[in-house]
């Protein structure tokens, strides 16, 4: 039996057709939106669903779960639902496609939607002197393949052959998906339709963490506000994390105020979290835009570690074991990331960071990796364990890629990026002598997660923003914020960081 506090009752049974749920870290947020997800779906008998939506596939099973734990298995009946903002993208293509409002080449009408084209022809690493293939709509609302300039350097494909070869197939990347979806409801007919055909199937949104949302996101949500859905919005303008997605925290505010009725805003201030000397504290110092300072603890000390980078965990102590070694760009790459993924799976219970792209950028076939992949890649932690040189490590991981079933071996990279891999299983070696590790987590997969200890390790630009007090809707700032409130009663600085004292630190309890 829950027991929620006043705030939480007022925000989960609140009347209002648009509300918006300012939330902070540990006031329950997920709690709050079970509740209100219950609340809505069994206040009247409309045919239409109450849809969930978040923005990763773990916060959606941790919110479907926590409904159906809390109001039964047949609350989350159809149509009522918990999804990605990516997979309702894909409902309302796929909805645009079936009505024959736009077209996809060879008449496709059910997508194969990818989460990028890592492992097709034709992917690799693009830089601002290339261009990039992405799909969109030309004047006869037709889906076809479009170039546009590079400005952040990434994966992606650059050749106009290999990219419409893929569209042709049925085959889409999210981030193309959301491109030619942004396209189509810059059309009024078409936005008109997805208007009709939201608020055909569904009364009332509930938007979990929607200061990670991007355009997109907010204007489908626009979109079901003024066809006179229901909308709540929860969130925390300090914890906007996922740029990545291309999220636009601070479109938010455009978005609650747009609408021809307002929103009522419901704040959730009590926090369930922190308890102890130093966090209550710090916390308070943080929300309140403050300076302030933590204190030096050792990795010995702590229950996981935080950093914005991969790289910076690997330095965060010896008996840390990060997730990653960075994003899985190349097969050499995916070969040593699952390689890593055995070694988590053993001492953590968790599988790699980019797991599932490493086996689609291998061309694995998941059963049968999913077989053999212990068998195959346990002997190699072995010998690393036995002191095997790591270079000889490299070259055997490429074989047991193709072993595992990878169409080709993986190329050698460039002299200072293979010396740099060496160096990696170098550092997986020491881990290995480790009587006991800890994870190593990047601020973004810690985010929603928390630990009784927790250490971070800080740039020295993160280390100034602190000392300055952090703002709202600032994206380095809410990296800052997110790692710093993962704690429960201890947080402290890794040693390896950068350290600035500017006044009294935010003890540590004793």
């Amino acid at each position: 039996m829950i027991r929620l506090t006043d705030e939480q009752v007022m925000a989960a049974a609140a009347p209002e057709r648009l509300v918006n749920i300012v939330s902070a870290p540990g006031s329950g947020k997920t709690t709050v939106a079970a509740e209100r997800f219950g609340f809505l779906r069994y206040q009247h008998s409309d045919r239409r669903g109450v849809l969930g939506l978040s923005f990763t596939r773990a916060a959606v099973s941790e919110l479907a779960t926590r409904i159906a734990g809390r109001w039964g298995s047949t609350c989350l009946t159809f149509p009522h639902r918990v999804l990605t903002l990516d997979t309702l993208h894909t409902l309302l293509l796929d909805a645009l496609l079936s009505a024959n409002l736009i077209s996809w080449p060879n008449g496709h009408v059910k997508l194969d939607v990818k989460d990028d084209y890592r492992g097709y022809s034709g992917h690799r690493w693009l830089t601002p002197s290339n261009y990039r293939r992405q799909a969109g709509l030309n004047s006869q609302r037709e889906v076809v393949s479009q170039g546009r300039r590079v400005t952040v350097p990434g994966g992606g494909i650059g050749n106009k052959e290999y990219h419409d070869a893929l569209l042709r197939a049925g085959i889409v990347s999210h981030g193309d998906l959301r491109e030619v979806l942004t396209q189509a409801l810059e059309v009024s007919e078409l936005r008109d339709y997805v208007a009709n055909w939201l608020a055909g199937s569904f009364r009332h949104f509930i938007i979990d963490e929607v200061y990670d949302a991007a355009s997109l996101d907010l204007i489908v949500t626009l979109i079901a506000a003024e066809a006179g859905l229901g909308v709540t919005v929860i969130g925390d303008p300090r914890q906007a994390l996922y740029g990545w997605r291309g999220a636009t925290p601070e479109k938010v505010a455009v978005l609650l105020t747009s609408t021809s009725d307002p929103f009522a805003g419901y704040e959730q201030t009590e926090s369930f979290r922190f308890s102890g000397k130093q966090m209550p504290v710090l916390a308070r110092t943080l929300r309140d835009g403050k300076p302030a300072t933590i204190p030096r603890i050792s990795s010995n000390d702590i229950d996981v570690a935080l950093a914005r980078q991969w790289s910076d965990l690997w330095k965060a102590g010896d008996n840390v074991l990060p997730l990653a070694y960075r994003n899985v760009n190349n097969s050499t790459d995916a070969a040593i990331n699952l390689l890593l993924d055995v070694f988590t799976q053993a001492q953590l219970g968790r599988n790699s960071h980019g797991r599932e792209a490493a086996i689609t950028q291998l061309r694995l076939d998941r059963e049968r990796f999913i077989a053999e992949q212990v068998a195959v890649m346990r002997p190699l932690l072995a010998d690393l364990r036995n002191g095997r040189d790591p270079k000889d490590v490299l070259d055997a991981l490429r074989g047991a890629a193709m072993i595992l079933g990878a169409p080709r071996r993986p190329n050698r990279l460039k002299e200072s990026a293979e010396n740099a891999r060496v160096e990696e299983l170098r550092s997986l070696a020491i881990r290995l002598q480790q009587p006991s590790l800890i994870p190593g987590l990047t601020v973004h997969q810690a985010k929603g997660g928390e630990w009784p200890r927790v250490g971070v390790v800080f740039s020295e630009h993160e280390s100034r923003l602190l000392a300055a007090g952090l703002r709202e809707l600032e994206g380095d700032d809410c990296v800052v914020y997110v790692a710093l409130t993962r704690a429960k009663y201890l947080c402290g600085r890794l040693a390896g960081d950068f350290a600035l004292d500017f006044g009294d630190p935010v003890a540590a309890e004793p």
